[in-house]
């Protein structure tokens, strides 16, 4: 008979459902909801059921091994208070329905003054999602997407609606839609993340007054998208890998006064692409191994483009849709082309003015399916002949065009060169004169 009770019992375990995480959820919800006001809550290294609200200021921190999984119906964690820290949590398993009245988060944020810090979110719509907040601080944070199959089925790594002054650092972002989203949001401050195998890794429409240094983009379809956007900053970033027929490292779409300076752009479809936007300055970048290093349209206009390094681009500089109104130099400053330049005076700048040409632009803005063939050897055989037959346009006018430091060099040692070689001609032909 008891064989009879263990195989029943056994047989309704595997028909029926049966939640023995119930307990659980209500047990950590009941510990949050116990917590004092600005207390410490700690966490074992073990699984805890979500999904949690918490609506005070308190901290809540874990072991390494601790985890919150949600139910997928909802938000994992969702703060609706100011002043609230959530430190060293695995979080997965938020509501995945794009048809549902909000889009969910493993960590939504509704109050301001939250830190975020040592989380790993996976399994949820977006990773962290900021709403109407301010001075809030994420820090070491990694986010993993569900793969670059479903970008478009999915959220983003963090996603930042009308919140300002918020600060994001040293996180990892991958396989999401975006991996930054920022929308109607000022005075953000976002350093020394990496973002990969994303559709953008920063993707950024109506904020002004924000920071970028020191992010890496990286195998991205589009590494950074700055749209619809002023008095921006980006510094010392990299851009690099971002390949596809129409990628690029940097798109400024509609924007003004953003000032992109020494950026890396490599090994990208398009390094940096400008379009519809003025007085920007790009300056101190290094544009190398790109299809294009900079697509300008000639909507984009009063740039100043100085210091710039293009090196082994396929096309350095193309203009697309007519002349363009932007300025190559400032104050007697280019930028350095791998052109072959005189420098008699050797004050590191091309004794000529340099006119970089191709005829490229007409191509690309007659048929985008040119893009598919820019690595390809055509390309160059139909600028070749275009330059026999003198059918380039001239793409940058660069007035003050540098030397790299070690042609200046160069023509140093060269110098020195030929004065020993005088030198030992001269002994040699006196001494042959006197036999």
């Amino acid at each position: 008979m008891s064989r009879i009770w263990i195989g029943l019992t056994l047989f309704l375990f595997c028909i029926v459902p049966i939640r023995v995480d119930a307990a659980e959820e209500a047990k950590l919800q009941k510990l949050i909801d116990e917590t004092p006001v600005r207390g410490i809550l700690e966490l074992e290294a073990k699984t805890y059921f979500g999904n949690i609200i918490i609506t005070k200021p308190m901290t809540l921190i874990g072991k390494e091994g601790t985890i919150i999984t949600g139910d997928k119906t909802s938000n994992v964690i969702e703060i609706q208070s100011d002043g609230v820290t959530l430190d060293t949590l695995a979080i997965e398993g938020s509501g995945m329905s794009r048809s549902s009245k909000e889009e969910y988060s493993g960590v939504r944020v509704m109050g301001n003054n939250s830190v975020m810090k040592n989380l790993t979110i996976t399994d949820s719509f977006h990773g962290i999602y900021l709403n109407n907040t301010k001075n809030t601080t994420i820090s070491r944070i990694k986010v993993i997407g569900q793969g670059t199959d479903s970008l478009g089925n999915q959220g983003n790594g963090i996603s930042i609606i009308r919140s300002s002054e918020n600060y994001i650092d040293n996180s990892y972002i991958e396989k999401t839609r975006d991996g930054i989203f920022v929308e109607l949001s000022d005075n953000n401050k976002i350093y020394n993340n990496t973002l990969t195998n994303t559709r953008y890794g920063l993707h950024y429409m109506y904020s002004n007054n924000n920071e970028f240094k020191e992010n890496n983009f990286i195998k991205n379809v589009g590494g950074a998208a700055i749209m619809h956007s002023d008095h921006i900053l980006l510094e010392k970033n990299q851009f690099s890998f971002n390949q596809g027929s129409r990628s690029f490292g940097l798109i400024v779409q509609t924007s003004r006064d953003v000032h992109i300076l020494n950026n890396e752009f490599h090994l990208n479809q398009r390094g940096l692409y400008l379009e519809q936007s003025t007085s920007n300055r790009v300056e101190g970048n290094e544009f190398f191994h790109n299809q294009i290093g900079i697509e300008l349209w000639t909507s984009s206009t009063a740039h100043v483009f100085l210091n710039n390094k293009f090196d082994e681009n396929r096309i350095h500089a193309l203009t697309v849709g007519g002349e363009s109104n932007n300025e190559w130099f400032e104050n007697g400053v280019g930028n350095y082309w791998n052109m072959p330049l005189l420098d008699f005076d050797l004050n590191g700048v091309g004794d000529e003015p340099l006119e970089y040409s191709s005829s490229l632009s007409g191509l690309v803005e007659n048929n985008e399916l040119a893009y598919l063939f820019l690595a390809s050897p055509a390309i160059s055989l139909y600028e070749k002949a275009n330059e026999l037959m003198t059918q380039q346009k001239v793409m940058a006018f660069d007035k003050y065009p540098l030397m790299a430091e070690r042609s200046q060099s160069g023509y140093i040692w060269v110098g020195f060169a030929l004065i020993i070689a005088i030198v030992v001609v001269f002994f040699y032909r006196r001494k042959a004169v006197r036999r």
